[in-house]
């Protein structure tokens, strides 16, 4: 070891700055809450190359004097606390007067900033967190911060960021939330020259979630309004019938402030026990406001977390907002769990089913390319050697054999035929078959578009095909997978929930080729309800002896056998 010594200011100031920005996205949030706390009623966002290039965050607030302005970008200086009583009622999102300072240190920083009493504002140069410029210049009041070659001196932290697209996708995922979570300011994002998302502000939550999710889906949104043990908890939760497959559509600000925490999704989501099924999520924008001495937000460099003094008030009064936002919707519309009847007549399969699985050398959806089908193993028959009796409540196929009587789940059957045979049309790396899509027009968010035209070619391959509209972030589905005529929207939702969910948990594509084969095939399967004729039972039992395992892709079982001593138990015989 060598001998103890101070660090030098500089290396002092890369350090700190590297416990607050991890990436592009970190200085816009840093940038637009200070925008937000100085007053801005507009925000503005402009990025080039993701933000590796520039980052430009223009606000109409306050502003700053010169004086102020040079205090600004010294560590530890902010106008927001003075004293460590002040800590326990911080009122706004930026207090500890780290973030001018950590962007200067790895950047090449440029801040124009004016009050509105004064006649002309200042202009700050720095690269490295040294000043090297300061001037008197012409500009609007407010404040103007243009960031550029971020990490420039830090070459070891660019390796750690992901691609162009998906660091352009975390920065519009963010202002997206930001619009959400401030419906009365303004925000525009702009990405090399193109914009990506603008708001009115006008102050209505649910214009900008028409803006964001499209007006359709914004008329499933309930209003939540509920106040008790000094918490109130305000915005806007899904209907039971509009759910996603993973989280990521829950924005959740505690005293106006965006923050990640579980308490409060838990909450939210045990709201909805018994209406929504397993793996599926609401959507949310909830806000809570409850005295900042109840509060700690000085637990995370980022300040992107939150303690709670009274976990449990929080929580109970989040479950009793959103549970009687739910019973009105129930009242309301009548909600029925229960299945509707089915009618006593023969019905045809689904597409897939009918036109598929059940016809000779159409035998399946993957088997008209002959040539990419792998070499099966030879297998002993099994379930062909089975003798159909019928199906019951439309739901199992009941055969027997020499053993006993089968009961098999229609579903669960088919789903591990087609999930199989999804993995091998992955494998063997050719387009999926398609057909036209419904005329339809899905809104997609600016974060999901991005996922869009990061996957296009995946989802092509797949069988999507998408056409920009004239209104701006909706697109006409030009093609869908084969068998998926159904509710194709709510589909390509879930297959960006597991883009993103690849992409945050660094998953490897075999993986997301399992997920994405679970879920295509859960949803072009024979259905509950669907009634099937002897034929094409015995068609769907021929087909299982060419499957490996005997669940369903999620672990349910296939069937289960009621043997010859169990019966005989049965009837004391």
């Amino acid at each position: 070891m060598g001998k103890i010594t101070i660090l030098a200011p500089e290396v002092v100031r890369q350090i700190a700055a590297g416990e607050v920005i991890e990436r592009p996205a970190s200085v816009v949030k840093e940038l637009v809450e200070n925008s937000i706390d100085a007053g801005s009623t507009e925000i503005t966002v402009e990025i080039k190359d993701a933000g590796m290039k520039e980052i430009k965050v223009l606000d109409n607030g306050c502003g700053m004097t010169e004086e102020e302005a040079l205090l600004a970008v010294r560590r530890h200086a902010t106008s927001k606390i003075k004293t460590s009583s002040d800590l326990v009622a911080i009122k706004t999102l930026g207090f500890r007067g780290e973030a001018l300072p950590s962007i200067a240190a790895v950047s090449r920083f440029s801040l124009i900033t004016r009050t509105s009493e004064m006649v002309a504002g200042t202009k700050l140069l720095m690269e490295g967190g040294e000043i090297k410029e300061v001037t008197t210049v012409g500009c609007p009041p407010g404040t103007q911060v243009i960031v550029t070659d971020l990490f420039y001196n830090t070459p070891p932290r660019k390796k750690f960021l992901r691609s162009p697209a998906t660091e352009k996708g975390i920065i519009t995922d963010l202002i997206t939330r930001f619009a959400l979570g401030y419906p009365e300011i303004s925000f525009r994002l702009i990405s090399n020259k193109k914009s990506v998302l603008a708001t009115p502000g006008r102050g209505s939550l649910l214009e900008v979630l028409s803006i964001v999710y499209g007006k359709e889906t914004a008329k499933s949104f309930l209003e939540v309004v509920y106040e008790e043990e000094g918490v109130l908890v305000k915005g806007y939760v899904s209907s039971p019938e509009l759910t996603r497959a993973s989280r990521h559509h829950q924005s959740v600000f505690v005293n106006r402030r965006l923050v990640r925490n579980h308490l409060v999704t838990e909450a939210l989501e045990e709201s909805y026990h018994g209406l929504i099924p397993r793996g599926r999520y609401p959507l949310a924008v909830v806000f809570l406001s409850l005295n900042p001495a109840q509060l700690d937000v000085n637990v995370h460099p980022t300040k992107t977390d939150v303690r709670f003094q009274e976990p449990r008030a929080v929580t109970r009064v989040i479950r009793k907002g959103v549970q009687k936002a739910l019973e009105e919707f129930s009242r309301k519309h009548f909600l029925n769990v229960l299945p509707s009847p089915k009618p006593e007549v023969q019905l045809s399969l689904p597409q897939v089913s009918s036109k598929g699985v059940f016809e000779g050398e159409q035998a399946s959806l993957w088997e008209a390319r002959a040539e990419y089908r792998p070499q099966q193993k030879e297998r002993q028959p099994f379930f062909s050697k089975l003798r159909v009796i019928g199906q019951a409540r439309a739901l199992y196929i009941i055969a027997e054999g020499d053993d006993g009587v089968y009961f098999i789940d229609q579903h669960a059957a088919h789903e591990r035929v087609r999930y199989e045979e999804i993995l091998k049309q992955f494998a063997s790396n050719t387009p999926f078959l398609h057909e036209p899509g419904v005329p339809l027009v899905v809104r997609l968010t600016p974060e999901e578009q991005e996922l869009y035209y990061e996957n296009k070619s995946f989802l092509t391959q797949l069988g999507f095909t998408l056409e920009p509209c004239k209104q701006e972030n909706d697109y006409r589905i030009v093609t869908v997978p084969l068998g998926l005529r159904e509710k194709p929207e709510e589909f390509l939702k879930n297959v960006f929930d597991l883009f993103r969910g690849t992409k945050e948990q660094n998953k490897a594509i075999s993986l997301l080729h399992k997920e994405m084969a679970a879920l295509y095939a859960c949803k072009s399967s024979i259905k509950a309800g669907d009634l099937l004729s002897i034929e094409e039972m015995e068609s769907l039992l021929g087909k299982l002896d060419t499957v490996e395992h005997h669940t369903c892709p999620h672990g349910r079982p296939i069937y289960f056998k009621l043997g010859d001593l169990e019966l005989v138990k049965r009837f004391s015989r």
